[in-house]
């Protein structure tokens, strides 16, 4: 926790004028992907930085940094964020996010119709069963014409496809919750043990989903996360890759609740 509190104080020292990764501690690092990707982060959320925002929401919010760097980048000064594990929400907190406690897989959202501009869920989704019952609490907490940013694994995702046509077991789709099964030798070195991922989506699945929940896609990017102990050919092709969304192995999915869907 040092690291992590010599961060804070630096920020908080620097005020408004810090930059939106001084939010970003070690413990966001160890438990978020989307902290490895800020780059493209940031490019997902281009559309946003004029429209307004003034409240909102990360679902699965973690140790805060992310939905720090989110209301720093589009001016929000309105944050609030859940997660089901307790042991982080004082750091999420001490980052000046409004974090509370909670569990989709056995409450709703603990918010009112309409209470947010914004809301979003960074790589928390595959953890489900399925994606309806988060989708809709998030359709029910936004305003008209609210909007919504997930980010998720990409079941086509260029590794994936290649992992199936090998006869691998794509990382993201756990079969156990015990053991890591069928995945390359790569996959097994780097994460023995399952991390809880049930399924994902494939970003024309997860699109026409989202519409099905009331919501006007508005674009889908791809994300890079940094890669991790692999060689430079690997790197490259992921690189080139990536530029396509539907290729990439990470997705960023930015939606706008429908009007008609309000009542």
């Amino acid at each position: 926790m040092g690291e992590n509190q010599s961060v804070l104080t630096i920020a908080a020292g620097l005020g408004p004028a810090a930059k939106e990764e001084t939010w970003i501690t070690a413990s966001d690092f160890s438990r978020s992907t989307t902290a490895h990707m800020l780059r493209d982060l940031k490019l997902a959320l281009e559309p946003l930085r004029h429209a307004g925002i003034q409240r909102m929401l990360d679902i699965g919010c973690g140790f805060g940094g992310i939905a720090r760097f989110v209301g720093m980048r589009l001016g929000v000064n309105d944050i609030h964020g859940l997660d089901r594990d307790l042991s982080v929400l004082a750091e999420a907190r001490a980052k000046g996010v409004a974090a509370e406690l909670a569990d989709l897989a056995a409450e709703p959202l603990p918010h009112s119709d309409g209470a947010f501009d914004l809301v979003t869920s960074f790589g928390m989704l595959d953890y489900f069963a399925d994606f309806d019952v988060v989708i809709q609490e998030m359709q029910r907490v936004l305003r008209s014409g609210g909007y919504a940013m997930v980010s998720l694994p990409n079941l086509a995702g260029w590794q994936n496809r290649i992992a199936l046509l090998l006869g691998y077991q794509p990382r993201d789709v756990e079969v156990s919750q015990k053991f890591v099964v069928g995945v390359h030798p790569h996959y097994r070195a780097r994460k023995p043990s399952p991390v809880g991922h049930i399924h994902t989506a494939t970003t024309t699945a997860f699109w026409e989903l989202m519409e099905r929940h009331g919501f006007e896609t508005l674009w889908v990017t791809g994300a890079q996360p940094v890669p991790q102990g692999c060689g430079w050919l690997v790197a490259r092709l992921d690189g080139i890759l990536s530029r396509s969304a539907s290729l990439a192995r990470r997705f960023f999915y930015l939606g706008r609740k429908r009007p008609e869907e309000s009542a």
